[in-house]
């Protein structure tokens, strides 16, 4: 697609938050708060010319890697509150992107999140180069919004605490096990596990290797003082990692 004369390098939407994306505390799931981000990334990119549509046409895909969002509030929204989410490339080198975000209730600061994103070939499965012009985008280097980098694998003893096998309703149009599908099984397990999820500070997340339909997988969790780290395995190989920081 051409690119949108309503295109520009800093792009912001708005969202009312909807009844079925808030948690039984009546405050929006950390879920669905990662969609809306990923929602408005991918509308950026759809008014700048290198979206998933344009990209299917070269057989490529943008395929997220790692996402560490940070909660700046006390208190996630509420039903019916109206949240501005904005969002600008940090960095596009052809074949990695890195995407910032900025979350306001009114003027409000209320998260930051940063991402990580591959450009890969979709029939390859392997990354290359971007195949779509991108200059027209101001890469904001001195922009960065999180108070750390992405965490670091954590290695320990983890215990099985859950496992479930991959359904249609799982994956996304890459054909994959979509990505903030690995965040609602661990916030699924830690609730079963008694954690108070409402207490999450900072959720970082690294997306290992795909996840296809029927693959069997287990929920493996550790938690070291207030860090909880969780791994989605496969035949007991690493898929997803993800770090959770709770008050």
């Amino acid at each position: 697609m051409p690119i949108s004369n309503q295109f520009t390098s800093i792009h912001q939407q708005s969202y009312e938050i909807d009844f079925f994306a808030c948690s039984p505390s009546g405050h929006l799931k950390w879920v669905d708060l990662c969609k809306l981000i990923q929602s408005v990334s991918a509308d950026h990119s759809v008014l700048g010319g290198i979206s998933f549509w344009d990209l299917k046409e070269h057989n490529q895909a943008w395929v997220l890697s790692k996402f560490r969002i940070e909660k700046k509030a006390e208190q996630l929204p509420q039903w019916q509150d109206e949240i501005t989410i904005h969002t600008w490339i940090e960095r596009l080198d052809g074949v990695r992107s890195i995407r910032n975000f900025e979350v306001y209730l009114k003027d409000q600061l209320i998260a930051v999140a940063t991402s990580l994103w591959v450009i890969i070939n979709t029939e390859r499965r392997r990354p290359e180069l971007i195949a779509l012009p991108h200059e027209h985008f101001i890469k904001y280097t001195d922009k960065k919004v999180t108070q750390a980098e992405f965490a670091k694998l954590y290695k320990g003893t983890y215990n099985k605490i859950d496992e479930l096998r991959v359904k249609l309703s799982d994956l996304d149009m890459v054909k994959h096990v979509t990505n903030i599908k690995y965040l609602e099984w661990c916030i699924d397990a830690a609730f079963a596990c008694q954690e108070e999820v409402d207490k999450i500070q900072v959720i970082d997340m690294h997306f290992l290797k795909e996840t296809r339909i029927n693959d069997k997988c287990e929920v493996h969790f550790l938690q070291e003082n207030h860090q909880l780290h969780y791994q989605i395995c496969v035949d007991g190989v690493v898929h997803f990692y993800c770090l959770m920081e709770v008050e």
